[in-house]
């Protein structure tokens, strides 16, 4: 039982415990269920524009066009209730914006260490460093393209006709690809001059012992293939056109892997720049099983609004001298009884 002695003491403690008496205080405490956003109760929580809200409230309260407090004070009830409904839409377009795209972003590599079987844990790169990685290797990947793409269009042009000197990198890239091409020929009896070796130079009648100052024209690279064709039991029409079908193979894999490389490195990149943006979309629009809660909410907002402009019609009819139209909303109780007999 509680005694007065025990009812007295409550009130003088209650006394020194009155809440938040300054104005930001009230602001915060006013805030409580700002958790997520969603079901705040103040009109503009963080990251919204109050000027928004402002001019959104004036439009609603002018196109209601109320007369007198209490229809103001309805038609900026709509406004609100309009607010909170727009927000839900808002924060569930951007979830699902944020999360398609994040289909684009390529998961984070495995930890790669030579020690790595004797570290339990080895540390996982991050998204910067995968950014980083992602680059470098676009860059790679365009300039072996920039390189394999003026080899093969060699052969769609049929050679470069006359005395033009072809670059040393497009040189390489042909005579190369023939070099695999033939080191791979069946029967082969002697292996193939590596390209660059003195052999080979000395092979095309070349004085000169470094490949990189010789001037290589179409007719020189011309008999570099040919050389190399005859290591094979293959006919020279027929191995220039596989050596051309390999720089074709890949120029093709090295398209793929530039638009492959450049998108997920763009996707990354979204991924950082919007990194802060994502997680307060993802707070503001708990899932975790309140999805459901969610919905019957912004049914429950509905609802209320539907209430909200019925009643303003009602109070605007009989200040108009009209018709009171009867109350939109009324509740039906069921009661279903069952027979035992």
């Amino acid at each position: 039982m509680t005694t007065l002695a025990k009812i007295e003491a409550n009130r003088r403690n209650a006394l020194l415990s009155t809440g938040p008496r300054t104005t930001e205080g009230k602001l915060i405490v006013g805030r409580n269920s700002t958790s997520h956003g969603i079901f705040a109760a103040v009109p503009v929580i963080p990251g919204e524009c109050p000027d928004e809200w402002e001019a959104h409230r004036a439009r609603v309260v002018a196109s209601l066009a109320p007369s007198g407090l209490l229809e103001v004070n309805l038609a900026e009830r709509a406004g609100l209730l309009l607010w909170r409904l727009q927000r839900l839409a808002r924060y569930e377009a951007e979830i699902v914006t944020a999360d398609m795209e994040e289909l684009e972003v390529p998961p984070l590599p495995p930890p790669q260490d030579q020690y790595s079987h004797l570290i339990p844990s080895p540390k996982q790169k991050t998204r910067q460093e995968q950014l980083q990685d992602l680059r470098q290797e676009l860059r790679t990947a365009r300039q072996e393209l920039a390189e394999v793409l003026p080899a093969y269009n060699f052969f769609v042009d049929g050679g470069n006709a006359g005395n033009a000197v072809v670059p040393f990198e497009v040189v390489e890239t042909i005579l190369e690809a023939a070099l695999g091409r033939a080191e791979i020929a069946e029967g082969l009896r002697t292996d193939p001059p590596q390209f660059e070796s003195k052999k080979f130079l000395k092979q095309l009648g070349v004085t000169e012992t470094d490949a990189e100052n010789v001037a290589w024209t179409s007719d020189l690279i011309h008999r570099g293939l040919l050389l190399y064709a005859g290591f094979t039991q293959e006919p020279a029409e027929q191995f220039l056109e596989s050596v051309r079908m390999d720089l074709e193979e890949q120029a093709e894999e090295h398209t793929r892997a530039v638009r492959r490389l450049d998108r997920e490195a763009g996707a990354v990149a979204r991924l950082l720049d919007n990194g802060i943006t994502r997680h307060q979309v993802r707070t503001l629009l708990p899932s975790n099983g309140r999805d459901e809660r969610i919905a019957k909410y912004e049914r429950h907002l509905h609802t209320l609004l539907t209430s909200t402009l019925h009643e303003l019609e009602r109070l605007q009819a009989r200040r108009e001298g009209g018709a009171i139209p009867p109350p939109a909303v009324v509740d039906v109780n069921v009661n279903v009884v069952t027979s035992t007999d």
